[in-house]
């Protein structure tokens, strides 16, 4: 069995520290980037960086910012897209990468939204040919105004489904497919959610082992379907077994006028997932919280000037070990981060932020926000699509380099933390007694893995992951190891 074994010499502070965030600026490419919407990112042509890959709806178009190592300098491809059916244009709308053909590459796989009742509605993938080079269009399954889709494994086998979202308020529905190595597919799960399901994710509710479904209700009109909630805001449904045989879905509904997107993290370190969502509605809301163990609250997070935030993203922006919020204004035009008041490990029973902080006032009509490890250098870096509008009407990406710094008194100790992967796990010793937790991250920046730590023989088991390039972080002090499985 291949093994690899890292060192890394450990500096950390053994008196007061103030965490803090210093955050770098950058607009890629210099070429236009038209109508951007729900981008993703990972390393789709293997070379070690990180490439952001971007639908263009009203470009007929996908284009793939493919990272050089310098966040200022991307190399942009543009992919046209015909629709195989009636080779016409698309529109296209959100994007995950998923490796549909089991051949250890990437492909691309979007949801097209007409905004109409159109042949073209759907889910389609093109099929990753190497060399940065894709093959034609082809079609998954129609789906009626599809707007979200998200991989995740519902089941136990060690392949990813697609869930699609159809945004229609009459007959609005999410499924899971079960997709074949040649794109075809079938429906694994049908559900009739008619208040405009719009963005999806995943966690394990109940923590049985099994993913549950978490989405977005956006717009008006009831469930009749479903008999369950005229409300919009953040809804779940919950898996009581590996065959996903819901009744009704949860009551895990909280209400946010026009909710867009939601994430998910511990953001009081109670132990317990919160939703956040954000809403899209105007200046009378801005972020609302949900916490499973405590029921709804009608707690607003901050508005603090803040009047159509559009989208939002989650990850440890100052690492201090406890989830922050940046989110993205597209009246202000501004990427705004609200800092988390929680301490590391210290349960809270409330969530609650800090002063904000405006971050980058220079976006122009942005449309969505995440947070990725984009140098792997173990910090968050945030990045943002702009439409672009008014003087400025050229669309673009906005790129904020995260170069989170801790300030300290001089006197450190210093430790030899020995890491050692395999084909099937990550084996940790020699750690100082100040290290007792671990996480694990994907190049996208979801957190797929904790675990507490002792000072030897710390064994995570990697064996259902896919090969690919992982971020191990320990706590206290803050330290990250680059985790290649291969």
């Amino acid at each position: 069995m291949k093994k690899t074994l890292l060192s890394l010499l450990l500096f950390s502070c053994i008196a007061y520290s103030l965490h803090a965030q210093q955050f770098t600026e950058y607009s890629v490419p210099g070429q236009t980037i038209i109508s951007p919407r729900e981008f993703t990112t990972g390393d789709i042509d293997g070379d070690g960086h990180i490439d952001i890959i971007v639908p263009e709806n009203t470009n007929s178009s996908i284009s793939i910012l493919y990272g050089t190592g310098d966040l200022s300098n991307y190399t942009m491809v543009r992919y046209t897209l015909i629709d195989p059916t009636v080779s016409g244009n698309m529109k296209p709308w959100a994007i995950v990468i998923m490796d549909i053909d089991d051949d250890n590459s990437d492909d691309i796989v979007f949801s097209n939204y007409a905004n109409t009742v159109n042949a073209t509605d759907g889910v389609y993938w093109m099929q990753n040919t190497g060399n940065r080079t894709f093959g034609s269009v082809q079609l998954i399954r129609f789906h009626d105004r599809c707007r979200g889709i998200y991989k995740g494994n519902f089941d136990t086998d060690a392949r990813d489904e697609l869930v699609v979202a159809g945004d229609n308020n009459s007959i609005g529905n999410l499924k899971i497919l079960n997709v074949s190595t040649n794109g075809g597919s079938t429906v694994f799960l049908n559900y009739y959610a008619n208040r405009r399901p719009l963005h999806v994710t995943s966690t394990d509710i109940t923590n049985d082992g099994i993913q549950d479904l978490v989405y977005t209700s956006f717009g008006t009109g009831s469930e009749p379907n479903n008999s369950t909630s005229s409300t919009n805001g953040v809804k779940t449904l919950q898996s009581p077994s590996y065959n996903f045989g819901i009744n009704v879905i949860t009551n895990a509904t909280h209400t946010v006028a026009g909710t867009r997107k939601t994430v998910i993290d511990d953001f009081n370190e109670n132990g317990v997932n919160d939703y956040i969502a954000v809403s899209a509605s105007g200046a009378i809301t801005s972020i609302k919280s949900y916490n499973p163990s405590q029921g709804q609250t009608s707690h607003f997070i901050s508005t603090d000037g803040s009047q159509n935030l559009i989208s939002i993203a989650a990850g440890d922006f100052d690492d201090d070990n406890v989830p922050d919020i940046a989110a993205i204004d597209n009246i202000t035009n501004e990427i705004i981060l609200f800092p988390n008041n929680a301490s590391s490990g210290i349960a809270t029973t409330n969530i609650s932020f800090g002063t904000t902080s405006v971050l980058s006032s220079m976006v122009n009509s942005p449309t969505w926000i995440d947070a990725v490890d984009l140098d792997s250098d173990g910090d968050l870096d945030i990045i943002a699509g702009n439409n672009g509008s008014g003087s400025n009407p050229v669309g673009f990406m906005t790129i904020l380099r995260n170069d989170a710094i801790v300030l300290s008194t001089p006197k450190f100790e210093t430790e030899t933390i020995k890491v050692i992967t395999s084909e099937t796990e990550i084996i940790i010793s020699n750690l100082p007694t100040t290290v007792t937790n671990s996480e694990l991250y994907d190049v996208s920046g979801r957190r797929i893995h904790t675990q507490q730590l002792n000072t030897q023989n710390n064994r995570i088991s990697i064996e259902e992951f896919s090969n690919g390039i992982y971020i191990l972080k320990l706590s206290s002090p803050n330290t990250s190891f680059k985790i290649v499985k291969q």
